[in-house]
């Protein structure tokens, strides 16, 4: 009977023992001093807006032999502006394009109604509101292709600036006889380049 009860009296020992560990034992959320607490980060964003491109330039340009381009590229990344290359769909050799009375940029310079096929999709020009035009100096004049281009999209409202690339030819007529195929666009007075125009002479026109 007495070991009975001593026995009793043990467990009973052991039961409250462990009942009191339980009770003042809690899960260990603390972070060691010095230390971050290691968690996700989730950033809310329902109900925001959409994140809409800044760039309202747009830079355009044809250049067959390489001269106009760099000048167009360094423009665009002058101006953050997006860029576009206007691409003969049947392509210019270098005979179509010498200075002569029997090639093929001649008779189309010469032909008022000579439209040449432009390559690939043609930009959408919805959301610009300046376009940088270049272009080489063709018999005097805009190679026809430039007027494929601006007949081929809208450019009502928009700030033209044409600039060109020639060994002395002026943009003037070249650019003015490009007006009356956008006359709902706003032209500003454009420049002539040389072939390797510096840096230095293309941000002087641009901060003009």
């Amino acid at each position: 009977m007495m070991k009975r009860t001593v026995s009793l009296i043990v467990a009973l020992i052991l039961l409250i023992s462990l009942a009191s560990c339980g009770a003042g034992s809690q899960p260990d959320n603390t972070t060691a001093p010095g230390t971050q607490p290691q968690f996700e980060t989730i950033t809310e964003t329902a109900g925001e807006p959409e994140t809409v491109s800044a760039t309202k330039t747009l830079v355009v340009y044809f250049s067959q032999t390489g001269n106009t381009k760099p000048i167009a590229e360094f423009i665009a990344e002058q101006k953050n502006a997006d860029i576009y290359e206007i691409k003969a769909a049947n392509p210019y050799s270098a005979e179509d394009i010498e200075y002569s009375s029997d090639t093929r940029a001649y008779r189309e310079q010469h032909d008022p109604s000579a439209r040449p096929a432009i390559a690939g999709e043609l930009p959408d020009l919805a959301g610009y509101d300046t376009v940088y035009l270049g272009y080489p100096i063709w018999h005097g004049e805009a190679p026809k292709i430039i007027h494929t281009f601006i007949e081929s999209v809208d450019m009502s409202g928009k700030t033209v600036v044409p600039f060109c690339t020639s060994a002395s030819s002026p943009v003037g007529s070249s650019a003015d006889n490009l007006h009356p195929l956008a006359p709902d666009a706003v032209w500003k007075d454009g420049t002539r380049f040389a072939a390797g125009a510096s840096d230095e002479e293309i941000s002087a026109w641009l901060g003009e």
